[in-house]
C-alpha cells in the first residue's frame, strides 16, 4: 500500500542498522505506523533528521507492506514549534502513552487531533501539570475505559461543598476533607469541565490517573515514565 503525503506526528525514533532510523508515527488517517527511514544518518542529511525528531509535525509518503513500512518522503508542516526541557520530556511521555495504550494501524483522527493539540500547548504557556493531567484524562476516556471521577458510586451527582475519594472500579465515595487522597467536589467539577483544579487536587489526580493507566496496561508504569511524571507535578507556591 502506497500512502502519499499523510500528516503525521513523530512519536519515537531509534537507530536502525548502520545508516537508517526506525520511526513510530501517529498518522491522521492510518493510525500508528512503523517506518524505516533509509540512509538518513549521514552528515548531509541533518535537515531530514531534524524533521524526524519526536514531537515534530510532518507530512510523509511511505510504502506499507507489513508491520514495518518504508518512508519515501517527508516535509515539515508549519508551524515549527520549539519544545525543550521539561516540556519536551513531558511530550515524550505523552507519546509513550499513545504507543503503549493505542492500537496500531487503526485510523483515529480524534486521537491525532488530541495529540496535535497537546503539542501546541506544550509550546505555549499552559501549566505543565495541568496539560499532562488533562491529556491523560482525555486519552483514557477516548479509549473507552471506565473512569472513577465522573460520578458517585451510588449514582448521585458531585456536590461542590463535599469531599470524595476515588475508587478505581466503583467510582467516587464520600470522604472527609482531611483524608489522604480526598478531592473536593469543586475540584472534581472543575476537572470534569476542563477547568484547572487546585494544585493539591492536581497532585491527587496524578496518582489516580496513573493508577487507571497502570490498571489498563496490566502492570505498573515503567520507572522511566514515573521519572518523567515527576516533572509534571504542580510547583509548590
Amino acid at each position: 500500500m502506497r500512502i502519499e503525503w499523510q500528516p503525521a506526528l513523530v512519536l519515537h525514533k531509534r537507530a536502525y542498522r548502520e545508516t537508517s532510523l526506525q520511526l513510530e508515527l501517529l498518522t491522521r488517517d492510518h493510525g500508528i505506523v512503523g517506518l524505516v527511514a533509509k540512509g538518513v544518518t549521514g552528515a548531509k542529511n541533518h535537515v531530514l533528521r531534524a524533521q524526524l525528531q519526536p514531537m515534530q509535525h510532518i507530512k510523509v509518503s511511505f510504502l506499507l507492506k507489513s508491520e514495518l513500512g518504508t518512508l519515501t518522503a517527508s516535509e515539515p508542516l508549519p508551524p515549527v514549534l520549539a519544545i525543550a526541557g521539561d516540556r519536551l520530556m513531558a511530550g515524550l511521555y505523552l507519546n509513550e502513552l499513545v504507543l503503549k495504550l493505542c492500537p496500531r494501524q487503526d485510523a483515529d483522527n480524534e486521537l491525532y487531533q488530541l495529540l496535535l493539540a497537546a503539542r501546541t500547548e506544550l509550546a505555549g504557556g499552559m501549566p505543565l501539570a495541568w496539560l499532562v493531567r488533562r491529556f491523560e484524562r482525555d486519552l483514557i476516556q477516548h479509549l473507552g475505559y471506565i473512569t472513577p471521577w465522573t460520578a458517585m458510586a451510588n449514582g448521585r451527582d458531585i456536590e461542590p461543598e463535599h469531599h470524595y475519594r476515588a475508587h478505581p472500579e466503583l467510582g467516587l465515595m464520600p470522604a472527609k476533607a482531611e483524608e489522604p487522597g480526598a478531592l473536593s467536589g469543586t475540584d472534581l467539577l472543575d476537572f470534569n469541565a476542563d477547568r484547572m483544579p487546585s494544585a493539591k487536587a492536581l497532585a491527587v489526580l496524578r496518582q489516580l490517573l496513573h493508577g487507571v493507566i497502570a490498571q489498563h496496561l496490566g502492570k505498573s508504569l515503567p520507572r522511566s515514565w514515573q521519572m518523567i511524571g515527576e516533572l509534571s507535578r504542580p510547583l509548590k507556591s
